[in-house]
């Protein structure tokens, strides 16, 4: 009979705490656990011999950090799968083992359950992210990156503002824009604040990156 348990390993440096991940586990009738590692280079060793299909695996481990031993593993063993499981809430910490290669990090505070959830999408080969993590790593891509500009915004902009950010693309300079719709340069520089503070750009070099980027400066007037 051919046998289709997933093998794993767990790699903790609290042997209190690694034998409860192992009873845990030995609930899910498709596990195997091949092997219990408590130092880093043990972990990478014992994978190296075994291959199993997931190891589990802490970051903070005496020899070599979880980091250094999913990158390790992944380089000679792509399609071995890794979950962190950790007690680090650390964004530094989780996007380095991510770029490692991870396929999951969830932290030592989840439910019982969640480890199981984890542990069958990474075997299905999907990625599983704790909840926390996720808030985590969502805060930091939105606090570095701007929101766009939404389409309500656009249509904000009036035919004039939409002439003068265009020749603002253009780098003439607020007296050239003047003398070209004629206009005063004191309306010109209303319409550039204007302009700015609806597409909430705080500089020049803003508002013409955004005209490039929408399209305006080809916009016939």
């Amino acid at each position: 009979m051919i046998d289709l348990k997933h093998r794993v390993i767990l790699a903790d440096d609290h042997k209190l705490f690694i034998e409860g991940i192992a009873g845990m586990l030995s609930s899910v009738e498709e596990i195997e656990i091949a092997g219990k590692a408590h130092t880093g280079k043990d972990a990478l060793l014992m994978t190296l011999d075994k291959r199993p299909d997931l190891v589990i695996l802490d970051i903070t481990m005496p020899d070599m950090y979880g980091i250094e031993v999913t990158r390790k593993i992944k380089a000679k063993f792509p399609d071995v799968r890794i979950l962190i499981l950790s007690m680090h809430l650390d964004l530094r910490m989780i996007i380095e083992v991510l770029q490692a290669g991870a396929d999951a990090y969830i932290l030592k505070d989840s439910e019982p359950s969640e480890l199981i959830t984890a542990v069958k999408n990474v075997l299905e080969g999907k990625m599983y992210l704790s909840s926390k993590v996720i808030k985590l790593l969502v805060k930091d891509y939105i606090s570095k990156h701007s929101v766009p500009v939404s389409l309500e915004q656009l249509k904000d902009l009036s035919a004039r503002e939409r002439q003068v950010l265009r020749r603002i693309s253009e780098s003439k300079s607020m007296k050239e824009i003047a003398e070209e719709l004629h206009i005063t340069r004191s309306t010109v520089d209303t319409h550039k604040a204007n302009l700015m503070r609806k597409l909430r750009c705080d500089n020049t070099n803003e508002l013409i990156r955004f005209a490039m980027r929408e399209g305006i400066v080809d916009l016939d007037e």
